[in-house]
């Protein structure tokens, strides 16, 4: 039996490429909504004084964003602590 064979035996390889594939999802996912935070924080500062309704639109991206990311830990530390 070669050391492949017996390694399919012990690892579940649907289960694993499940993980890599969720993984990098959620990474994409987070990383998009971080650099809408850095975005719309970095443009509400630019807009402020000149144009106040756009800096509010702004810095309701970044909310948003910031709640994806807060939602995303949250969701991640409640699936490791429950396993």
């Amino acid at each position: 039996m070669s050391a492949l064979a017996g390694a399919t035996k012990v690892v579940d390889v649907g289960q694993l490429a499940q993980v890599i594939y969720v993984a990098l999802i959620a990474g994409l996912a987070v990383s998009l909504a971080f650099s809408l935070v850095i975005r719309g924080a970095v443009r509400a500062g630019e807009h402020r004084r000149t144009r106040p309704l756009l800096a509010a639109v702004h810095a309701l991206l970044a909310s948003a964003g910031l709640l994806v990311v807060a939602g995303a830990i949250v969701f991640g530390i409640s699936v490791m602590l429950s396993k």
